[in-house]
């Protein structure tokens, strides 16, 4: 069983558009919640000649054994530089994909072999 949520928010007179998309499956083995996030935000370059700069990158991933959760963080955050009406414009956006999964089954420990050689 698999379902979707999509949802989409815009404000204009902050300059934000969000998207969101919220994804829950569940099966024999596990349940698996992914969650994906785009924010946008636009404002006024404050700078003639804008510098570039690499944007910020954040992993993370953890897994607890005694509940049998499985935890996934990924997100990108940065800027970019736009031309509008020839006037510089500054995007600011921040991308996330954070994905849980919870085991059924509660045995993680690999199964050892018979005969050892």
């Amino acid at each position: 069983m698999k379902k979707v949520l999509f949802r989409k928010r815009i404000n204009l007179e902050k300059r934000l558009k969000t998207f969101s998309i919220y994804s829950r499956t569940e099966d024999e083995e596990c349940k698996t919640l992914v969650r994906k996030g785009f924010a946008y935000a636009v404002d006024w370059a404050k700078e003639q000649e804008p510098s570039s700069r690499p944007p910020l990158i954040f992993i993370r991933k953890s897994f607890d054994t005694q509940k049998g959760i499985e935890t996934f963080s990924f997100h990108v955050k940065g800027y970019f530089f736009v031309n509008f009406n020839r006037e510089l414009m500054r995007v600011r956006f921040n991308h996330a994909l954070d994905i849980e999964i919870k085991w059924k089954v509660k045995d993680f420990s690999p199964k050892k072999s018979v005969s050892l050689t």
